[in-house]
This record gives C-alpha cells, structure tokens and sequence, in this order.
C-alpha cells in the first residue's frame, strides 16, 4: 500500500486512471471536497509521472472558506503523509496563500496543470460551472446528493465520465439514473458510475468536449497578444504572433512599469472581484518567468483613497515591467513571431485563416485567428470586405472600442535629490507614483499617467495636448497624491530634466476588456475568429485572465471565472453606463 492512503488510491482506481487518459491532450477531473487535498496530490503526482500523461491536466476543486484558510497548513499536513509530495505541497501552499471566497486559477508545473479553487457553497458554485469533467470525485462533504444535486453534477459531466459518489441519500441510485448515469455499483459506503444518458444531450453531443491543438495566428504582439499566444502555445498549439511595429511591446505594452492591484469598490463589484483574479494570476507567470527586484517585484502597494480621506494597503500589489513579460512569454518556443507584418486582408478558405498584407503577401494561415492588435482591429473588420465575418451586431460592438493616450513621466535617481525619505513601495490613487525602478539607465522613478480621450489612431485627425501640458498634468496628480514628493520633483520638472514615455491605450465603454468570438456559428460548430482587447489601463490586471478565459471557452476547459464574472467580459455584453 502507497503511504499516500487508500482514499486517493480509490478514486483513481474506480475511474480507472491513469490508463484512460493516455495519450490525450487534456484531462478535466472534478473534486466536490478539495479540502481533503489527499486525492489532488495523488493525481499531481501520478499524472506527473505517467509517460502517458495529457498535456494538460485541468483540476477543479471545491472547498469551504475555512477550508480555503486553512490550506497551506493542510498541504503541510499532506507532505508528512507522503514525503515524495513535499514538492508539490510547497508549489501549492506557495500559489494559494490568502485566497478569498469566489473562483480562482493557479497554474502549476509550468502551467500544465491548471487547478481551478471554487471557494464557498458548493451548490452555488457548481451553477457557476461551464465544464465537462471526464472524472467527478463526490467525497468527503456533508452535502447529501439528493436528485438536485446529482443534476447539477450531471451538468457538469461529459458523456462516459467516471463518477464516485460518497455519502449519497438512500435515493441517490434512482437519482443517478434519472440524470443519465449508467452501471451505478455499491462499492463499500460509495457509488460508482458512469455518465452516458440515453437521451441527445443536444449541443453538448454536437460539438466536442475538447478541441485539439492546431494553427492559430494572433495580431498583436503587446501584452493582450503575448498573454493568448503564450496560453495557447502551453496547451499544444502552434502560434504565429504578427505584429505592425518592429519589435514586441511596440505600443502600450512598452510602458516602462505598471502596477499590478485589484480593483476596490463599496459594492465589490464585478470589476473588483475579477481584478483580484487577474491580479494573483499575473502575479504567478510574473513569478515564474520574470527576475525578480528586476523585471518586477511583489512590493506591495499602498492606494490613497481620496474620496474616504484614507488609504489601504494592497499586500498582493506588485510592480511589473510589461515589455519584459511579453517578451518572455512570446519565447515559449511553440510561438513564433513576425514583426513589420501590416495586415490589410482576410480570408477564410475551407476553414483555414489567411491573413496577407498590403502587397498581397499572405502572412500567416491558421485554423484560429485572435485580434489582439488594440483599436487596430476595428479598420481591419469594418472594412467593406471583412465585416460579414463578424456576427450579428457585433461591427457595433467593435465600435465600443476607442482610443485613450497616456504620458507617463519618470527620471533616473542621480539626476534628483536624495529620496531616501520617500515611500518604500509604490503608491496609487489619483495617478500614481514608483519610487524605485531599476529601468535599462538605472534606477528611476515613474509618476502618471495622463488620461486623453483620442479618437482611433488610424484615422486622421486626432490632436494631443503640447508634452509640456502632459508632463504638468502628471506633476500636478503627483502633488495631490504625495504632496512633499511633488515638492522635491518640480524643481526637475519645471528644468525639463524629466523624460516622458507616450502611447494610446484601447479601451471599452466600460472599461472592461472584450473578450470571446465575433462570429455566429452553427450549432455544433465553434467559432475561429476572436478577440482579446480593450484592456486600457488595467493590461497587467485583466490579460492574462482573459486570455485564461479565451482559450477555456475556444477548448471547452474549466473557466477562471464564474460564469456570472464571465458575462461581464463578453463581446456581447449590454452596453451599460459605467458608474
């Protein structure tokens, strides 16, 4: 017997894992007691080690709050059952500190095993779901799976999943085969079935659980680009990123340093909740990919309130050099990238993608086509030849899309006083100010940035404020926000011994990114053409969560988000007034 315990033993055992997931892509199991964490460890491991193993490995947890606080203690716990899991218990602990009630992605062993953490009532939350689960783990809880509950786990299910079921009412058996569950055996305390009804389970049995890794081709090589090119390439898929500028981060996402920090509102708004996701989720590729002290750090930031007339302290916050993460993720080598590559035309030619340039040169061909390229996708699909590609009534919804320009203005330590008596972390507000970050010149400080409403940058006509303007403007906030720091500055900003970095922003009506397909397919089929943009000022919150979303909702995975979160970040959104 395996030290691990018979519990984890069990389960897989009765799904018969590992041997029926070798060799596929992907594997999606659904366990309604994470809390346990025995049976997630013993998976983890076992996939790990399996020569057979799918790609990627997608793990569902459920679990109370108290449960949630308790983690890192129970994966320590964990560890002395089973000694050769201490890796694997320290990755998690180490993922999952301070996790609040809602739904959360972390992403370990290199982002192969994707653990989605649904903390709170199980009920509530399996409603939340859009997934089909080849494996459902039921054990542990003090929930009785009465027939309603046992529907909601059928949703959840795709046809032939293995499912054990522990503690279930004394009419669970009849319940089982009323939601389609087949070959229902007592074994000990619990029930083994099978999902397979039937009845036509309509478009669930018309379109594939899950998609296999082929072509994609993403415009845009900034931030909202990089992060789907990078989510795709790390479930198989061959990714061709084209991109006008000449290298990556040419536009917005070549800002010297932003701030990664959620979103705080009275209401806790859909806004907010899914910037804390965005936020932990940015924080981990950060990471796992990025020099720490150098490329970003996990500083904390503190955020004056000036409504409230007080100020909060965000212990996740963290600064982040986006160029430097775009960068590194567009290195996975499943990636490749053309720069230079203007994208004037689009064709789709038995169900392959051509994108071609000016000179009618075709860029790249693919299966899947994702615009990340900002407001340039609006010219490109409202053109007279390509606006029939999109669905109904989505040419307006890209009309949602405009452009804001930002200055930010920063300078290097040794041009300016001492700044020893300055805030040790970044500071957000109205504007915001970085005391300390090591850019390519040396040590600098950024305060910003302005906020201009433009028009979209393809068209003419548009008209900024004179650079002097723009640099007042962000002294100006600094003076609002740390009044004895914009004392010290403005001696070096009046001089012009300040430099600045410019770049247009593409953002939404309501400041939430697009995020989904902008085509109207037939039942059973999916849609090839999506959208990932729109991110504003909040691209190293929201990009790699949408991406995250995209490709779960392009490859039928578990979400990252509930599905009423989710809602908010879809193209066909209603356009409401932002607050």
């Amino acid at each position: 017997m395996d030290d691990a315990g018979p519990l984890p033993q069990r389960l897989l055992a009765s799904c018969a894992l590992p041997h029926a997931w070798a060799d596929l892509p992907a594997w999606t199991v659904l366990d309604t007691d994470f809390g346990v964490l025995t049976p997630f460890l013993h998976c983890w491991h076992t996939w790990q080690t399996d020569a057979r193993r799918p790609r990627m490995l997608h793990y569902v947890g459920m679990l109370s709050p108290a449960q949630a606080h308790d983690l890192q203690a129970l994966a320590q716990q964990a560890a002395h059952t089973a000694p050769h899991w201490q890796p694997l218990t320290d990755a998690l602990a180490a993922a999952s500190a301070g996790l609040g009630t809602g739904q959360h992605r972390i992403l370990l062993a290199q982002g192969q095993l994707s653990l989605t953490l649904c903390i709170g009532d199980t009920t509530a939350l399996l409603a939340e779901q859009n997934f089909l689960a080849h494996t459902l783990w039921v054990h542990g809880t003090d929930i009785l799976w009465d027939k309603w509950r046992i529907k909601a786990l059928a949703r959840c299910s795709q046809r032939g999943a293995h499912l054990v079921l522990d503690r279930a009412a004394p009419e669970a058996p009849d319940g089982l085969a009323e939601a389609g569950f087949v070959e229902v055996e007592a074994e000990n305390t619990s029930l083994r079935a099978r999902f397979q009804p039937r009845w036509s389970l309509g478009a669930r049995d018309q379109v594939p659980p899950a998609i296999a890794p082929q072509r994609c081709t993403v415009l845009g090589a900034g931030i909202s680009g990089a992060s789907v090119a990078y989510a795709l390439a790390r479930r198989g898929w061959q990714v061709t990123v084209l991109d006008q500028h000449a290298a990556a981060a040419g536009g917005a996402s070549g800002l010297p340093a932003g701030l990664v920090v959620p979103h705080i509102s009275a209401d806790d708004s859909p806004r907010s909740r899914m910037s804390r996701v965005g936020a932990r989720l940015m924080q981990q590729h950060a990471k796992t990919l990025l020099r720490d002290g150098m490329d970003w750090q996990a500083s904390g930031v503190q955020e004056q309130d000036f409504e409230q007339g007080s100020t909060r302290w965000h212990a996740h916050g963290a600064w982040v050099r986006p160029g430097q993460l775009v960068r590194a993720w567009l290195k996975h080598p499943g990636i490749r990238c053309v720069y230079g590559a203007q994208v004037t035309d689009l064709q789709q030619r038995e169900a392959v993608w051509q994108l071609i340039g000016p000179d009618g040169n075709t860029w790249a061909e693919s299966e899947l086509v994702v615009l990340a390229n900002a407001t340039g996708c609006v010219p490109l699909m409202l053109h007279p030849s390509h606006v029939h590609f999109l669905g109904d009534g989505l040419a307006q919804r890209l009309e949602f899309l405009h452009a804001v320009h930002g200055t930010v203005s920063y300078a290097a330590h040794r041009s300016l006083p001492s700044a020893a008596h300055w805030p040790q972390h970044p500071v957000n507000g109205h504007g915001n100010f970085l005391p300390q970050i090591p850019l390519d010149n040396g040590m600098a400080w950024l305060a910003g940035s302005t906020f201009e409403p433009d028009r979209i940058p393809e068209q003419a006509g548009h008209r900024l404020a004179p650079l002097a303007e723009q640099h007042r403007a962000n002294a100006q906030r600094l003076c609002e926000l740390l009044p004895a720091v914009g004392a010290e500055l403005a001696a070096a900003f009046a001089a012009g011994e300040v430099q600045h970095w410019s770049a247009t922003r593409c953002v939404t009506h309501d400041r939430l990114p697009l995020v989904g397909p902008l085509q109207d397919v037939p039942e059973g089929s999916r849609p090839s053409l999506w959208i990932h943009a729109g991110m504003g000022a909040r691209g190293l919150t929201f990009s790699a969560l949408g991406a995250e979303l995209l490709v779960a909702r392009l490859a039928g995975e578990p979400w990252p988000l509930e599905n009423s979160l989710a809602r908010s970040l879809d193209v066909r959104r209603p356009k409401r007034r932002r607050n």
